[in-house]
């Protein structure tokens, strides 16, 4: 049942609108056009379950590491007088610092070259191949490794006995088992039959790929990272599609990592070890040279034994002698240690244990020394103009300033002690001017014997310690968690997947529905109408699928007869007393005639007089609409004032109380013709002959007749036909009224057509009757399964 309809609400510029009237559209939208959504929604579904059909899983391989970490505890070191000596052998690790080494490329490019990661070996499949541990082959390259420049892959293939076709799409290669060939780009590789278990006659393929790039994935796939501050250890997770072989990787990672600390360590100990071999060997000649001139002297001056006071001048000259002997011991080793700072052609190790007990000076040689091995492993894969070498180089001549700079001062403190040690020693040596002169040349050399007595006690006790601690070396980290592989695959995510395919294939009819009203420039509602004007829409008229011009007959009950009908009575409240109407609209096949002739032959059915007028005197359409002759018309009025009204005036057909005015032949001035006096009397007799007269017109959007004729009307009804009639003229009709050139004028929305809109397929727009039927009777309903044909 139609609902009583209140046109001031309804049709009240700027009138309030439903708070739910957006969602109540697009839920109707949605409703209408459900099979888009079901299609689009198992589509999206589908691609999912493809997606994760041809996706490699991807695993997560953890291990924790327990650090040596003197901040946080957790030293590997029990031993109380080990963890002493290990101070020795250079600077104290920190978890943080072991976290950036386990990043570093040339950790990484160790272990890709020990487990020969740049090789790979995969089963070709349809949409993509999937990698596996091992084939029924072997593919070693003889070459340098790092020597090679591009990725190959291949198919492997049986031929004939003793040979294999390598192939893919741009090469074929036929080679022979257990024998080099050169590849172009990668070297010499050869190809060997595997051992051990059997495989499945299936195809197999391998790939090599530069080392350099083998490196950097492995790199972005591993993480290292402290999880909990208040420990030591260490979180390191690989991602690898093959768990076995990212357990191996890993293990050997770490393997490598513990190694590298090793050999960090012993360098260390081993260059401080030859660097007191060296020194005792000088001490030990020195020390016998004197010891010689001791037993030569004796020899010579019969010298048996000295006097009860040079004993005791000789015991209080030994104390400052020997702290004489210490200062002159350090001095030298900081001569030495100065010296190996200042070659700058060479750098190298500082051996630290032979330096003054300073925590600064230690400090600073452990940081040395670390740069040094770093600086030497990079020049394994790096030339000395690299960068990152360069930058080393820079922090390694800061370093070795600094270290210059700490033993001058210290030097200077020696020194000052010296001086004091050896004014003391004058005093005794006055005293000694009174001994004999046989027994203070053997007090000289006894002193002589004592300094070089105690430099050899010095460097002999440093190399025990240095030995010791190189032989109680062990790496500073361990593992307490081996790599193991997760169970299920991290990625991708089954459920999230799925989810995802459902929900972009829902959103996909939305996106596109939005993007085709976004780029939509024509009027396709009675919304879009409402939206650019405030004017008022007098009513809506469906589409007709009727040939014949006009829909409106006797007893018809069609729903847009309806309409008709709907419209027909609206005019009643916009005449207002008046009786001519305008009809006009932006461009032509708007549909003004079809409007002009139904609404006609609407109020022809309450039996009154209406007068049709064919105005558009540049393209008439009416007469052709209607099949009638062209006669006597309105330009043949105006121009001959011999005709009378009666002249011009013709039955129209379809009707007895609907009379026509044909345009008559085709003027070349149309628009002078219409302010014609004649023209102006014509309308004035017609307005008091007939009930209704309506003016058929040009577009106003074009010719400005429409404008001309509106002196003589009361009411413009202004066409605008649902997708034909651009958005933008909707403006149109709003500056007509504005600057008062045709005044009043209300809308009337054509040819609209049902496409499960806001309203869904039953009283689309305003409800005027579309989709009725016959008053009382419910339309068909399809059934569910049924697609609605869209006009």
């Amino acid at each position: 049942m139609q609902k009583d309809i209140n046109w001031e609400d309804e049709f009240e510029s700027g009138g309030h609108k439903s708070d739910n009237k957006a969602l109540l559209r697009f839920i109707h939208r949605v409703r209408a056009n459900w099979y888009w959504f079901l299609l689009c929604g198992i589509m999206g579904f589908s691609g999912a379950f493809i997606y994760l059909r041809y996706t490699l899983p991807q695993y997560k391989i953890h291990a924790k590491l327990l650090v040596s970490d003197d901040k946080k505890g957790g030293s590997l070191l029990q031993n109380a007088a080990l963890s002493e000596l290990s101070g020795i052998m250079g600077a104290k690790s920190s978890v943080d610092n072991e976290v950036e080494v386990l990043k570093t490329a040339d950790l990484m490019h160790e272990m890709v070259l020990a487990e020969k990661a740049y090789v790979s070996y995969f089963k070709p499949g349809t949409v993509h191949s999937v990698p596996v541990m091992q084939i029924p082959y072997q593919v070693a390259v003889e070459t340098a490794p790092d020597s090679i420049q591009k990725a190959n892959f291949f198919d492997i293939m049986d031929a004939e006995r003793g040979f294999v076709q390598l192939q893919n799409p741009d090469t074929t290669l036929r080679v022979a088992l257990d024998k080099p060939f050169f590849l172009p780009g990668t070297g010499t590789v050869k190809v060997s039959r595997g051992l051990g278990k059997r495989y499945p006659a299936e195809r197999y393929g391998f790939s090599i790929l530069p080392v350099r790039k083998v490196v950097e994935g492995l790199r972005g796939a591993l993480t290292a990272e402290v999880t909990n501050k208040q420990v030591s250890t260490i979180d390191l997770t690989l991602q690898h599609t093959l768990p076995k072989t990212g357990e191996q990787f890993l293990r050997t990672l770490i393997d490598k990592y513990v190694e590298r600390n090793l050999t960090d360590k012993n360098e260390i100990a081993d260059s401080t070890l030859a660097f007191i071999n060296a020194r005792l060997e000088k001490v030990t000649e020195e020390l016998a040279e004197v010891e010689d001139r001791i037993s030569g002297y004796k020899k010579e001056t019969r010298l048996a034994d000295i006097s009860q006071q040079s004993r005791i001048l000789l015991e209080g000259a030994a104390d400052f002698t020997r702290g004489l002997a210490e200062a002159d011991g350090q001095l030298a080793s900081l001569d030495i240690v100065s010296d190996y700072l200042k070659d700058r052609n060479r750098p190298r190790v500082v051996p630290s244990a032979l330096l003054p007990q300073d925590a600064t000076f230690s400090g600073l040689t452990g940081r040395y020394n670390d740069l040094i091995l770093q600086r030497e492993r990079m020049l394994l894969s790096n030339t000395e103009n690299n960068p990152l070498v360069k930058n080393v180089d820079g922090q390694i001549a800061g370093l070795r300033q600094d270290m210059i700079s700490n033993l001058a001062n210290t030097r200077n403190q020696l020194e000052q002690t010296r001086r004091s040690q050896q004014q003391l020693a004058s005093r005794f040596n006055g005293q000694l001017n009174e001994v004999p002169l046989i027994e203070r040349g053997y007090i000289d050399l006894a002193r002589l014997q004592q300094i070089k007595q105690a430099q050899y006690v010095f460097l002999q006790e440093k190399w025990e310690e240095t030995a010791i601690g190189r032989t109680a070396n062990v790496a500073n980290s361990k593992v307490i968690d081996v790599p193991k592989a997760e169970e299920l695959p991290f990625a991708p995510k089954k459920k999230m997947v799925y989810a995802l395919g459902l929900l972009l294939g829902l959103a996909l009819p939305l996106v596109t529905g939005y993007f085709r009203d976004l780029l939509n420039v024509r009027v396709r509602g009675v919304e879009d109408v409402q939206a650019a004007t405030a004017l008022p829409v007098l009513g809506v008229v469906a589409h007709s699928e009727n040939e014949h011009p006009v829909v409106v007959t006797p007893g018809a009950r069609s729903a847009i007869a309806e309409q008709f009908r709907a419209v027909r009575t609206n005019l009643e409240f916009s005449l207002n007393g008046g009786n001519t109407i305008l009809f006009t609209s932006s461009m032509s096949n708007e549909g003004k005639s079809f409007i002009a002739l139904n609404l006609a032959m609407s109020l022809a059915l309450l039996d009154k007089k209406v007068l049709l007028m064919e105005l558009d005197l540049r393209k008439p359409s009416i007469t052709a609409k209607l099949g009638l002759p062209r006669e006597l018309g309105f330009s043949h009025y105006i121009v001959r004032p011999e005709l009378s009204i009666e002249d011009i005036i013709r039955p129209s057909g379809i009707h007895e109380n609907v009379f026509l005015v044909q345009a008559g032949v085709l003027p070349p001035n149309p628009a002078e013709l219409l302010v014609n006096k004649r023209a102006a009397q014509l309308f004035e007799q017609v307005k008091k002959q007939y009930d209704y007269v309506l003016m058929d017109t040009p577009p106003v959007g074009m010719v400005t007749d429409a404008q001309l004729l509106s002196r003589y009307s009361d009411l413009c009804l202004y066409l605008v036909r649902q997708g034909y009639t651009y958005k933008e003229q909707l403006h149109l009709p709003d500056d007509l009224v504005t600057q008062e050139k045709i005044k009043p004028i209300q809308l009337i929305v054509n040819d609209v057509r049902a496409k499960g809109g806001y309203y869904g397929k039953y009283g689309y727009g305003y409800g005027y009757g579309y989709g009725y039927g016959y008053y009382g009777q419910q339309p068909g309903k399809k059934k569910w399964w049924q697609i609605r044909k869209k006009a």
